[in-house]
């Protein structure tokens, strides 16, 4: 696992697992580990567990579990670079190339030159002499809280004022300009390319500032927004405003509220809803649901109901799916946004429409509908069809067998004799749009959303039974051994993904001849299964006759595995309709048999 530039070994001998969790959770002295309340669920009795030692965390609630690394991406909300990033500068640790150390120090340069020009139009707000910034914010009900939390600006009606203040820092308009702060002068030299504007500083998930956005405050001025073009620090497609705010809201509502504009989600921070973020005016991007997926399960969709971000939303639904997401959608008053529904009615209104959001296909079809309304039979057919066009892009299941009956009662009105009727109707025409589309592709009920074709050959199944466990637990605890056993067992014998993917690590470690610990196989093992190696390495292993143990169970294991195989050729043998298959049929089961019956004498016959 790469650490983007830093040794995660480094960090892993500086950092002290209990300095790092502390703040967040009250460690109590168990034996030789720690205990507490865990905090990425609500419980009473402790069942987080810290072991110092092997540097490692675990809740025997919620199952979660891993390292610092881990502890640190779950409670800061942040990717596995960002956690080492945040650790690596705690520490006041380098990278550690000089092309790594040098691309850092370019990059800090860029932030500081970001966080230097923030300031300047922080300052620039407070000290404008017409302050027709300050009553513009004022006048949109912005508090002083909000000004100064966001950090929101001014950019002066000039053209050299940010090159000016940023030079005396050090900074070059060259280094302005790729910052896509300044622009370029056909004569040579550069002039702001903010001016005259509201300043919204655009910040990265640790809250770095990376970007602006300006509002302008003169009427002919053009365009209304304008915001920094994309740089090496940003790209709008991987950001959401005020996501570094909002991360951890988010988790702790169980929801994202996703607005468009700087102002809407800074009305909703003030009125309590902490877990808004906006799109500064695009579209959602797969980026974007990914950053969001890893924080929340549901969206709520707060968009004026004419924008352009709505109506990309909803041609971007399958891109929720995938990722799993339950997505809903708030009805806004005609011609408002969140920010005029707070304003103007108040933020238990608007708090009002936020728990009454439809699901997105829900809110979609009544919107289709209501096309009808008032119209006669042939108008209202039609747009029963424009409605099932829309269902027949959702897979074949659950849900959309949901919405067939929803959309025919829906139709049918006041009318129960015509339902069974519309029903029928509509599963025709939902027919003839599918085999015209294609079809599209079911789901099968064991395969979550959002995976990919290696995830979906996993079978879902609950934790493996406890000689797995423990088998895996005494090869992390007494590495030295694991080499006389991994070479007789399989991937397949352990029957959860994740303890085959703790298995394969540990395997691999033997093959190359280096020692299994648990942070050898921390370094190597998918992100997957790090709450797995977390539970395994901290299973207590008994220190006496742990050899006789891992005889035992490895002989349980691939005892189980060939009574399997055995299952599968009496089954091939019975469909078996040539001689030929039958007798080769024969020759392996006689063969596995043999297998069992060396087992039986505690003489292991398998790989190695």
């Amino acid at each position: 696992m790469s650490g983007g530039g830093w040794d995660l070994e480094e960090i892993r001998r500086r950092a002290d697992i209990v300095d790092i969790v502390s703040p967040h959770v009250r460690l109590r002295k168990a034996g030789r580990r720690l205990s507490g309340l865990c905090p990425f669920h609500q419980e009473r009795t402790p069942s987080f567990t810290v072991d110092p030692e092997k540097g490692l965390w675990h809740c025997f609630g919620c199952k979660a579990g891993g390292d610092l690394f881990r502890f640190v991406e779950m409670i800061e909300k942040v990717t596995f670079q960002e956690a080492v990033e945040l650790l690596a500068n705690r520490l006041g640790l380098p990278p550690r190339t000089p092309a790594d150390a040098a691309r850092t120090r370019a990059r800090e340069r860029f932030l500081s030159l970001h966080e230097q020009a923030a300031r300047f139009f922080h300052g620039s707000l407070k000290t404008e002499p017409q302050r027709a910034a300050l009553k513009y914010l004022r006048r949109r009900g912005v508090s002083d809280d909000s000004i100064d939390g966001f950090l929101l600006g001014y950019a002066p009606d000039a053209w050299d004022g940010l090159l000016n203040a940023l030079s005396k820092g050090g900074f070059s308009g060259k280094e302005l300009s790729r910052a896509g702060l300044a622009v370029p002068r056909d004569g040579g030299g550069f002039y702001d390319r903010f001016r005259n504007r509201v300043i919204f500083p655009i910040r990265d998930a640790t809250g770095g500032t990376i970007a602006f956005g300006g509002r302008a405050l003169a009427d002919d001025q053009q365009p209304k927004y304008l915001n920094s073009p994309e740089t090496p620090l940003f790209r709008k497609g991987q950001t959401l405003w005020a996501f570094d705010r909002a991360r951890r809201a988010m988790a702790d509502a169980g929801r994202a509220i996703v607005v468009e504009g700087y102002l809407d989600a800074i009305a909703c921070h003030e009125a309590g809803l902490p877990e808004t973020i906006a799109t500064m005016g695009t579209a959602l991007t797969g980026d974007h649901v990914e950053l969001l997926r890893r924080r929340t399960e549901r969206l709520v969709l707060a968009f004026d109901s004419d924008s352009a971000g709505l109506a990309a939303a909803l041609r971007g639904r399958e891109l929720f799916q995938r990722a799993g997401l339950d997505v809903r959608v708030v009805t806004m008053p005609e011609g408002m946004d969140p920010d005029n529904v707070i304003r103007d009615r108040g933020r238990e209104a608007f708090l009002q429409l936020v728990e009454a959001a439809a699901p997105m296909l829900e809110w979609e079809l009544s919107r289709i509908l209501a096309r009808a309304e008032g119209e006669g039979r042939r108008e209202k057919m039609e747009v029963v069809r424009q409605a099932v066009s829309v269902l027949a892009k959702v897979p074949a299941g659950v849900e959309r067998e949901y919405y067939v009956t929803w959309l025919a009662q829906k139709a049918a009105g006041d009318s129960p004799s015509h339902l069974r009727s519309m029903e029928s109707a509509v599963r025709e025409e939902l027919s003839r749009q599918t085999a015209r589309r294609g079809g599209p592709t079911r789901r099968t009920e064991d395969t979550p959303p959002g995976q990919g074709p290696a995830e979906r050959q996993r079978p879902a199944r609950p934790l493996a039974g406890r000689v797995s466990t423990s088998l895996l637990a005494a090869f992390l605890e007494h590495g030295e051994m694991a080499a006389r056993h991994v070479g007789m067992l399989q991937r397949g014998d352990f029957p959860d993904p994740h303890q085959q993917d703790v298995f394969d690590v540990i395997a691999g470690l033997v093959q190359r001849n280096e020692p299994v610990t648990p942070k050898a196989v921390l370094a190597e093992v998918d992100p997957e299964a790090r709450g797995l190696l977390a539970q395994v390495a901290l299973e207590e292993v008994p220190n006496e006759r742990v050899e006789e143990f891992l005889t035992s169970a490895v002989r349980r294991l691939v005892e189980a595995r060939l009574q399997r195989r055995r299952r599968q050729l009496q089954e091939q043998l019975a469909a078996a309709d040539s001689q030929d298959s039958q007798e080769s049929i024969r020759r392996e089961l006689s063969e596995v048999a043999r297998q069992r019956s060396a087992l039986a004498g505690e003489r292991i016959v398998g790989k190695g």
